[in-house]
């Protein structure tokens, strides 16, 4: 089975496989939107943000409820 990578790169998010050295990508596909609808969803079903580092900083994502 194989093992499958999420990373982000100029233009969006992508997922799919890498290379025996995982440093390249085997096939790959573009996922940015479908990824942020996870990422919100799972915000909203374990009623919690996702906190996270980046570049020595501190960043919290959080999801809120608008109307209309």
């Amino acid at each position: 089975m194989a093992e499958y990578h999420v990373g982000c790169g100029a233009f969006g998010i992508y997922a799919g496989t890498l290379d025996k050295s995982g440093t390249k990508w085997k096939n790959k596909s573009e996922v940015t939107d479908e990824a942020f609808s996870a990422v919100a969803q799972y915000c909203v079903m374990h009623d919690e943000a996702m906190n996270f580092d980046y570049n020595g900083k501190k960043y919290r994502l959080s999801v809120e409820v608008r109307e209309g």
